[in-house]
């Protein structure tokens, strides 16, 4: 059997990622969903003084008014921001890369940071540790759920699995719920993804060139091919 894509996303991601891999491996490709996050919006905070937003998250974007200058992460975020008809002023590819930029150039304060209830990266902490008046306000719920009964049976079969995996807090509930008797090939966002898969869980961990989607797409072709090659086996190297 051919190798099987496992897509973890939260729904709508989930639905997206999924049509936009077929596109890339062949509408053939066995795909199974199982978000393992549900994201649930909060109530949308005043901004009181702030001067400035930041948003790390495309799921922190309903609550960003309108009207001030707005600091991104992703391009996916940039252009959703530019089309709701913000004054977007920096699109940044990680939060690292963020808080470098404001290093040089930091944005007029109080800075706001939108956000979910889980952080990567606490960048209105940092941006104080700078010397610059911030805030941040969780916006968004981000629930654990645990695998679906498809994804089980998939993970305890034979044939390979890819596994794009794009936060580490979903590798870590991936591989704190899963007990994977099929070859696991991840596919990692970025290092700090990678880092958090156990040791000898996956036959293979691939790292995206850049921490977007259009990144992870690009990088499915050659775990694809390993997935090929580990087909049928079935015990970490």
């Amino acid at each position: 059997m051919a190798p099987s894509l496992l897509i973890t996303r939260p729904s709508p991601d989930d639905v997206e990622f999924a049509r936009d891999a077929r596109h890339v491996l062949g509408a053939d490709v066995p795909v199974v969903r199982a978000p393992l996050i549900e994201i649930e919006p909060l109530a949308i905070p005043d901004p009181g003084d702030a001067m400035s937003l930041i948003l790390t998250s495309k799921h922190a974007l309903f609550a960003a008014p309108l009207g001030l200058p707005l600091w991104v992460v992703g391009p996916k975020l940039g252009a959703l921001a530019r089309a709701a008809g913000h004054d977007l002023r920096h699109v940044a590819p990680d939060a690292a890369h963020l808080l470098d930029h404001f290093k040089q150039s930091p944005p007029p304060t109080p800075a706001l940071h939108l956000h979910g209830n889980h952080m990567a990266c606490d960048v209105a902490a940092a941006l104080r540790a700078m010397g610059h008046a911030a805030l941040d306000h969780a916006v968004y719920h981000q629930h654990q759920r645990p695998l679906t009964a498809e994804a089980r049976t998939l993970l305890e079969g034979e044939t390979a699995v890819i596994l794009p995996l794009f936060s580490p807090r979903t590798c870590h509930i991936f591989f704190q719920d899963a007990a994977a008797r099929a070859p696991l090939v991840v596919l990692a966002l970025s290092n700090a993804v990678a880092a958090r898969v156990p040791r000898g869980a996956a036959r293979a961990v691939i790292v995206a060139d850049r921490p977007d989607a259009e990144a992870m797409l690009m990088a499915l072709p050659a775990a694809w091919e390993i997935a090929k090659r580990v087909e049928g086996e079935n015990s970490p190297q």
